[in-house]
């Protein structure tokens, strides 16, 4: 019978598939979770007339802010952390019950909001005032669940499956979010208006209840011990953070793959934030937009199982660069010839969609084959610090260059090929150019 290994574990066909089947369930409930929180807070901020500087700041900037600080923290940690669960599943169980609560308490900031405002009388400074308070407290700590949670099951993912399958995987983990999505905008999204608590209320207890049922079925393996000089418990917090940045930020190998990393994942940003208005001035109606949307999600959930099998048969590294490649002659086709008339914006906007789909889709395994496997979660959170950076400042210049531009909205596209371009010659070197010695020690460690 043939065997696939992961560190110390070894599966059976069957056990692979039970595995994957409850990694991929624990998925759902978190793709649940994340499709579900940022409309329906949109959809709670409106309705309490929150200023659209409010909107912005916990929508948008604040989730970057939070992950600058709590992804390396708890990455770090959970690297180093040994238990008789493992060093992923004990950090996973305790985040579930209370991220659960926190959606329950997003829900319930209307009701809790209307009894304080009653409680506080004359003294309270208004309904919305009341509401949108106890919600911006609610959605702080969710917030920072939210990111570790995310951390915890991408470290979990690459100690527990098999690397030759990871792509695989990943394409599985793109179908079932594309899913989730599809099934909170079919069934859910319009009621978010006037049964907001009762959605919030449901979504946080079937993540909480999938998540915790995904940890108890899945098993880690063995680890071995963390090295004396970078073991977090006994070294302090200062040193921990020293050692996090000298192992990291030291080498050119890690530095140029954290580079091209952070690039990739801007490309695509200035025209997702700006398609929408962009479509309205080419006289695009919403519902069009829409159903070339649904069209792009359908024709992604067939070429997410396509990429997985060639990340496998060919490498993450080479499938994500000529992905990133085709992204950079798409993104290039329509800033040349968007203009000329609708049907090029439409192609376009569809093989943005589409591409940069797949780009998620190839990159997702391939932090794990280029970081050292028992400092993954470490050299992955350098990475994603490196990226959510960025990622805030383009946010903060990209409206601003717009505005300066006339509305320019084409030129979105041309910071995505610019972006993009950069990324394929930067993974180019780092599949062309050889590790140095020091990174391939620590690779092996």
């Amino acid at each position: 019978m043939e065997t696939r290994s992961a560190g110390t574990l070894t599966y059976t066909s069957w056990g692979l598939c039970t595995l994957v089947f409850w990694l991929l369930f624990g998925q759902f409930a978190i793709a649940m979770r994340e499709r579900s929180a940022v409309p329906g807070a949109t959809e709670l901020l409106r309705q309490y007339h929150a200023s659209d500087t409010l909107m912005s700041i916990l929508i948008a900037a604040l989730p970057a802010v939070i992950s600058l600080f709590i992804a390396p923290i708890v990455s770090y940690r959970s690297d180093r952390y040994r238990s008789r669960r493992g060093r992923r599943i004990p950090f996973l169980l305790w985040q579930t019950p209370i991220t659960a609560l926190l959606m329950v308490g997003l829900g319930g900031s209307p009701w809790m909001g209307a009894h304080l405002d009653a409680l506080l009388g004359a003294a309270s400074p208004g309904l919305d005032a009341c509401v949108l308070g106890l919600f911006a407290l609610c959605w702080v700590l969710f917030e920072t669940m939210a990111v570790m949670t995310l951390s915890i099951y991408v470290g979990l993912v690459n100690d527990v499956v098999p690397r030759a399958l990871q792509g695989r995987f990943y394409s599985g983990v793109r179908v079932v979010s594309l899913g989730a999505g599809i099934v909170f905008n079919t069934w859910l999204f319009q009621l978010t208006e006037h049964h907001l608590m009762e959605i919030f209320v449901g979504i946080g207890i079937l993540f909480g209840a999938g998540t915790t049922l995904m940890c108890l079925k899945v098993r880690e393996g063995a680890y071995p011990g963390p090295q004396p000089h970078s073991a977090g418990a006994r070294a302090g917090f200062v040193a921990g953070a020293r050692s996090y940045v000298t192992e990291c930020f030291s080498q050119p190998y890690y530095l140029c793959i954290f580079a091209a990393l952070m690039c990739a994942s801007i490309a695509p940003m200035p025209f997702t934030t700006f398609s929408q208005v962009y479509a309205g001035v080419l006289g695009i109606s919403k519902a069009e937009l829409g159903a070339m949307l649904a069209a792009s999600f359908a024709i992604s959930m067939v070429m997410a199982f396509v990429v997985g099998v060639a990340v496998d048969r060919f490498g993450a590294l080479l499938v994500t660069t000529i992905v990133l490649a085709l992204y950079f002659a798409s993104s290039l086709f329509g800033y040349l010839l968007v203009d000329s008339g609708e049907h090029h914006f439409r192609v376009a906007y569809m093989c943005h969609v589409v591409i940069s789909g797949g780009y998620y889709t190839a990159v997702a395994s391939l932090p794990m084959r280029l970081f050292p496997r028992e400092r993954f979660m470490q050299f992955n959170s350098a990475a994603f610090l490196m990226a959510q950076g960025a990622a805030a400042l383009v946010s903060v210049i990209q409206g601003a260059l717009l505005d300066y531009s006339g509305h320019n909205y084409k030129l979105t596209l041309l910071f995505g090929a610019f972006s993009a371009l950069v990324s394929v010659l930067l993974l180019l070197k780092v599949r062309l150019g050889p590790r140095t010695r020091a990174a391939a020690n620590l690779a092996c460690t």
